[in-house]
Parts: structure tokens; sequence; C-alpha cells
């Protein structure tokens, strides 16, 4: 029996699958081989950092620009955008957390809601070189009170505004409001035609009653950033006359929303305008590129247009909540640091700055780098910034460190308001008593 004893086996299947013909040089072969176990030992090495965020909304912009552009310069390393139900997010990321099973990188809420997954540990203090492109104003929303910390870096602010369907107001022949009286009677007006709903509103997911309506639209009725220091120094109540008023303002707009507005989430809300049902929808400079890609998918390509939250009276000093909405920060757990060291890097430099600006509508960038707004909604609300005082939103700072938090029972309240089953006055009542344990306070 002939036995043929074959001459490197491990490199002929390896020749073979490169084209080479087992004869041929020995050499060659070896640095084939070679190359394909550096190309393997790559793939195999190639660091995925799994991103912790609420803002599910945005997740095709961030597979398909955002993520792609770090790629490209930094291809050792692969990022996984894992949005999580806004609603759920801080009670099942705060448990993630605390067993160690949460992603590299974590979408940091303003203040006093990423206070406690700092205070708890969780997050890795930044440098003055990561922060080097973020003044100290930029830094406050993830800074500990003392501000000689910073566990998040800044990445995006938001403006709140109002958005109208340009052609129901044509139709209706009437103006972007000014004043609150001209905001009645628009939705008045367009009420008695009952051809389209004036405001697209729920309460259903609760969170929009606060921070859309209450925070969004209060400011120009409290004084703005003067009322909203005076709640944390003690000078100013919630039974105050200023906050009274909102609260009565709110509580006119039921027989303006949807019949079925109290089963509405905010995603029934942002498809009603979407689809042209609705004539205005108070939100955020968050939603410009949502509902431009959902009426563009329901082939119901409407007219935007924004208008200020209205004053009081004409001729008023506006307020504007301006408020920082997400940093992002590095799991002090993650397997990877070196690699999200070099993503937050990245985070921190003009061409992130300008990409956001650029993908991301109605997000504009908390770092000092010269940016180019060339969304023309997006402009319009930066220049009110101009015009008005800036604010943030009231109970963001400081304000939620009482049990039950504040956030929670504004949220209780301020549905029970515009759904006409609590007085203003009751309202008032309610929020200062949970205000007044707040230990927090100086």
């Amino acid at each position: 029996m002939q036995v043929v004893l074959l001459r490197n086996p491990v490199l002929t299947p390896l020749a073979a699958f490169t084209g080479i013909r087992s004869g041929g040089s020995y050499w060659l072969r070896i640095a084939v081989a070679f190359l394909l176990i550096l190309t393997f030992a790559s793939t195999a090495c190639a660091q995925e950092l799994v991103i912790e965020s609420w803002r599910k909304d945005d997740q095709i912009f961030w597979d398909k620009v955002i993520i792609p552009a770090f790629q490209r310069k930094h291809p050792s390393v692969r990022l996984k955008f894992s949005p999580e139900e806004a609603l759920a997010y801080d009670s099942k990321l705060d448990a993630r957390l605390a067993t160690r099973h949460a992603g590299d990188l974590i979408f940091c809420r303003p203040f006093d809601a990423s206070v406690q997954i700092h205070t708890k540990g969780y997050l890795t203090p930044l440098n003055e070189t990561q922060l080097k492109n973020f003044t100290p104003s930029a830094r406050r929303a993830w800074s500990s009170d003392d501000g000689k910390t910073t566990y998040c870096l800044p990445v995006a602010y938001v403006i709140h505004r109002l958005i109208y369907n340009k052609q129901i107001f044509r139709q209706m022949k009437v103006e972007p409001p000014e004043t609150l009286s001209e905001f009645m009677e628009v939705l008045k007006k367009i009420a008695q035609t009952q051809s389209s709903i004036p405001l697209a509103l729920g309460t259903a997911d609760m969170w929009e009653s606060t921070q859309v309506i209450f925070t969004g639209l209060g400011p120009n009725f409290w004084g703005g950033e003067k009322a909203r220091q005076g709640l944390i120094s003690g000078t100013h109540k919630f039974t105050d006359p200023d906050f009274i008023r909102v609260w009565q303002m709110m509580r006119g707009l039921k027989p303006y929303m949807h019949p079925k507005q109290s089963e509405m989430s905010n995603a029934d809300i942002q498809l009603l305008f979407a689809t042209g049902q609705a004539a205005i929808y108070p939100t955020g400079s968050w939603d410009i590129d949502f509902l431009r890609n959902t009426s563009f998918a329901y082939r119901k390509n409407i007219e935007m247009g924004v208008f200020k939250p209205p004053v009081e009276n004409k001729g008023q000093r506006c307020h504007l909540s301006v408020h920082p909405d997400f940093g992002i920060g590095i799991n002090k757990n993650t397997k990877h640091p070196e690699a999200a060291q070099l993503f937050l890097d990245w985070l921190g430099t003009a061409d992130f700055a300008q990409l956001l600006t650029d993908t991301l509508s109605g997000f504009y960038s908390l770092s000092n780098h010269p940016v180019t707004v060339n969304d023309p909604l997006g402009q319009d609300m930066l220049n009110w910034r101009k015009e008005c005082d800036d604010t943030i939103r009231l109970n963001a700072e400081r304000l939620n460190r009482v049990w039950p938090p504040l956030e929670d029972e504004l949220r209780y309240v301020n549905v029970k308001v515009i759904n006409q089953e609590m007085t203003p006055q009751q309202a008032g009542q309610h929020i200062q008593h949970i205000h007044e344990k707040n230990a927090y306070l100086r």
C-alpha cells in the first residue's frame, strides 16, 4: 500500500481557499496564511460598545449616520445603539447598572435623574481634556453640586415650541398666535369648523402634560428663571398666582383636544399630527425629524411651521425653555474602557457637533464649536434665543430630590387639571406640600 504524505497540511486548504496551488511557493503560502490569521484576529478583537438610550425615535439616525461616521474613523470599535422605551428607561437602566448588565455607554438625563446614578458610583468621572470644548454652563446638568465632578459628556439641548400645520392655518385664515388670548382664539376657530383636531395633545403617557405643557408653556406666566430659582431658594411657592394661572390655562385646553385624548399616547399624538389630522402640536425641537419621516412614510407631506410659547400680554418679555436634553457617560463597569473613552473623545469634536446638527434637526450641540444650522425650522427656533430669556424645565434641578419625586406628582396633577378633575388651586396646594418636604433646598 502506498502512503501519500501531505506537506504542510494546514497550509494546503488555506492555499486552495486563496486560489494558490499547493505546489506554489512555500513562502507565498506562509505569507497568505499569516495575512488570514491577522484578518481573523482583527475581527475577533473588534470591540462592541452598547449605547443605552431612551431615544427610540432616533434609532435610524444613529444606525445609518452617526455610528457609521464614527466607525469610518475607528473601524476596530463597533457600536450598537440599544434604546429603551422612554417611560421605562430610568428604572430598567438602574436595574441593569446594579446587576452589571448595562451597556458600555449611557445616555444621561440632565440634573437630578443622573445625579442618582452618579452618586451610586455607576459612571466614570471625566477629565478636563475630555471636557475642554464645553463651558461650565454646558457641563452643569451633568456635574456634582459643587461643580468639581462632571460624569457625563454634554451632547445636546432642545428648545420648547409649538408646531403648526401651515395648510390648515391658511385654510382657516389664521396667523401663528403671540399671546394667550390669540392662542385660545385660534383653537376656538379651528374647533368650530370640525375639520381637524385643534390641539394634538394626549394624557395617556402623562409626561407631556408636565414636560411639554407645564414646563414648556409655563415660563411666560411665572417669569422664567427668576421663579425657578425662587422655588429653590424658598422665595416662591407653587401656590403663588403666577403658577395658578398656568394651571388655569391648562384647564381650558380640554375642549380642543381629541375626544379620546385620555387614551392616546405620545406616539398616537405624533401620528395624529404627522398625518395632517391636527392643527397644532405642542412639543419640543426634538420631534422635527421624526415628524417629517412619519409624514413621508404615510405620504402626508405636511408643511410645518413653528411658533413660540404665547405670552400673557402683548409686548411682554418672553421666556424660553432651552433645556439640556442628554449627555453620554461611560459605565464604570464597561469591559472596554479605552474604546468607550475613544468614543467620548469623538463626541467632543467639531466634526461630531456639525454631524449632530445636520442629522438630528432640533438637537443643538452643547459644545463650543461653531456649527451651521441648515434646517429652516431649527434656525427659526435658534433665533428665538435672541428675543427671549433662557430657562430650563422648572423641576429638573434639585426640585425632584424628594419622595415622592416632584416629577411624578406634577404628572399626576397636570393630567388631572387638563382633564378638569382638579382645580388649579388644588394643584398648587398639592405640589407645594410635596415641595416643602425637599431637604436639598437651601
